[in-house]
């Protein structure tokens, strides 16, 4: 079967989708993470395009297909057949170097990216300010999902505990043992940061008494990856990858401080930090 058979093929089983169930065009793009252009092409009959492996797993997925099928490859009773949930594990880093996010960050360019980190973003750390036990606590995997980022190529938006970072501007925890000074320029390089990168960059501050997430970054519409130490638990599932995307904005709707005035913030907890008198946000 040549491209253009296997286009007709596709195109033809994508149409009993779309109409399955009496659902709407919007409800099968939300359901597939598809928009309407690239749908029109697929429908199109002048048109040979196919989707990239990702989104024809995702059509799949949402609707309880094989990508067999919909690639009129196999005829199950009514073309319908389970398809097992899209998890796995991933390791963090490479034996040969490099690590499974560069791959992660480039098919998720030109989209939002949600990052709740482990504990301060690494796009806002300074490589020395880091806490030795927090390295070592990672048996030497720091998560580095920013690491070389550049904010033209994406949105990015951060949530994490306001905890964390009274505990950098103390010496606390973590970062018990650290130089004040270094800890003091640690927060103001932040400050600056989400002041001058503000609104491509934003930094949301929940309670961390009150609110409590596990680290992970939703890449996009493909992808969501929960951060284990040495490894990540992968999920390709677009209801899965939804769900987790509504954790986040719960994180984002419960924050204290938001994107807006953090970089105040900061600069408070660093003239605390340097043993300034300013006084830190209360806990």
């Amino acid at each position: 079967m040549d491209k253009r058979e296997l286009a007709a093929a596709f195109r033809e089983r994508l149409a009993q989708l779309v109409t399955a169930d009496g659902q709407s065009v919007a409800t099968f793009l939300r359901r597939t993470g598809l928009d309407r252009s690239a749908l029109s092409q697929f429908l199109n009959p002048q048109s040979d395009r196919l989707p990239r492996a990702e989104a024809l797993r995702r059509i799949a997925e949402s609707h309880g297909v094989t990508t067999d099928w919909l690639l009129n490859l196999s005829n199950a009773p009514e073309g319908r057949q389970e398809v097992a949930p899209a998890v796995q594990i991933e390791r963090a880093s490479f034996p040969s170097g490099g690590s499974p996010l560069d791959l992660w960050r480039r098919e998720a360019a030109g989209t939002k990216l949600r990052y709740v980190p482990s504990s301060l973003p690494d796009m806002l750390a300074l490589g020395e300010e880091r806490a030795p036990e927090a390295a070592e606590a990672r048996a030497g995997q720091p998560e580095n999902v920013l690491e070389g980022f550049d904010l033209a190529d994406m949105d990015v938006e951060i949530a994490m505990p306001l905890q964390t970072l009274q505990d950098l501007a103390e010496g606390c925890g973590l970062w018990r043992g650290v130089p004040p000074a270094r800890r003091e320029r640690q927060l103001a390089e932040m400050a600056r940061t989400c002041e001058r990168a503000y609104p491509s960059l934003r930094l949301h501050l929940y309670d961390g008494r009150e609110t409590f997430a596990a680290p992970f970054t939703v890449f996009g519409r493909l992808r969501a990856a929960l951060y284990l130490g040495e490894y990540y638990l992968v999920i390709t599932s677009a209801e899965q990858v939804r769900a987790l995307v509504g954790i986040f904005d719960r994180l984002v709707r419960r924050a204290v401080i938001g994107p807006d005035r953090v970089h105040e913030t900061l600069a408070e907890l660093a003239g605390q930090a340097g043993g300034g008198a300013g006084q830190a946000p209360a806990r």
